[in-house]
C-alpha cells in the first residue's frame, strides 16, 4: 500500500481558488489526473473546451454552478453528481455562485478517441450514504449509474466515528483511495483530509476515527487509454 499525504507544498492558488493536483501514476492507468479544488465564494473557473476527457466532478462540500457553451446551469452538490464525456469536445466554466465549495475533478483517459459529447447527472436526495459504499460511475455497458469510456469505477461512502468499511475490490484492479474530510485509519496508517493511499491489488479496511468523507477509484491499470485528452493526455 502507497499513502500520498496532503500538504501545503501540493497546492496552486490561482486568485479565488485553490488546486491541488494528484497524478496517481502508471500502477492506475487511464486514471490520469485528480484535482482537488477549493473555490472560494465568487469564484469562476472560465469556459474552457475539452476534447477526449472522461470527467467525474464531486462536489462534497458547499455547491458549484456548471454552465455550457448554450448558457445551461446546473448545480452540483454532495447531492448532484456530474460526469462529463467530452469526445469530439464541448465546452464549459464552473462558478460558486451562493457558497464556498470543496470539489474533487478526476480526469480519465478514454478507450477510444471521438464519440459524442454529452454529460451525465447522478441526483440523490441524501448525500452520500451511510456506511455503506454507494457506486456511482462504470464502463459503458455496465448498470452503472454514470457511465465512463473506460474501464474504472467509482464509490463513495460517508464513514461514522468508529465504524469500519471493507474498500471495494474487483480482480484485475488497482485501489485508489481518497480521503475527503475526517480522519480514518487504514492498518497501521493513520489518513487525513486530503491523503490517498493506493494498491495494486485489495487495500485494507477502513476504519474512522472520525466521521469521514471517501472516495475510492477501481481502475483497470492495463487498460488502453487515448493521450488526446485536453487534461487526461498531459
Amino acid at each position: 500500500m502507497n499513502v500520498v499525504r496532503a500538504h501545503r507544498g501540493q497546492m496552486f492558488e490561482y486568485g479565488p481558488f485553490t488546486i491541488r493536483r494528484l497524478r496517481p501514476g502508471e500502477r492506475f492507468g487511464p486514471l490520469a489526473i485528480v484535482d482537488m479544488t477549493t473555490l472560494k465564494l465568487g469564484a469562476r473557473i472560465p469556459m474552457q473546451k475539452h476534447i477526449n476527457d472522461d470527467i467525474l466532478n464531486y462536489v462534497w462540500r458547499g455547491s458549484v454552478q456548471h454552465t455550457d457553451s448554450s448558457g445551461e446551469r446546473t448545480p452540483l452538490s454532495a447531492k448532484r453528481i456530474m460526469v462529463v464525456n467530452a469526445g469530439e469536445g464541448l465546452q464549459y466554466e464552473e462558478s460558486a455562485p451562493l457558497i464556498e465549495a470543496e470539489v474533487l475533478q478526476a480526469f480519465i483517459r478514454p478507450s477510444q478517441a471521438g464519440g459524442e459529447a454529452k454529460t451525465q447527472l447522478l441526483e440523490r436526495a441524501d448525500g452520500a450514504a451511510r456506511n455503506a459504499w454507494t457506486w456511482l460511475a462504470g464502463p459503458e455497458g455496465s448498470d452503472a449509474p454514470l457511465t465512463l469510456r473506460q474501464a474504472v469505477q467509482v464509490y463513495d461512502v460517508r464513514l461514522e466515528r468508529g465504524k469500519t468499511i471493507e474498500v471495494p475490490v474487483m480482480p484485475g484492479y488497482a485501489a485508489w483511495l481518497v480521503v475527503l474530510d475526517g480522519v480514518v485509519s487504514l492498518e497501521s496508517q493513520r489518513l487525513h483530509k486530503g491523503d490517498v493511499a493506493g494498491d495494486s491489488a485489495a487495500l485494507p479496511p477502513v476504519f474512522a476515527e472520525r466521521d469521514a468523507t471517501l472516495i475510492c477509484f477501481l481502475v483497470d491499470a492495463e487498460a488502453a487509454g487515448v493521450m488526446s485528452g485536453t487534461v487526461s493526455g498531459s
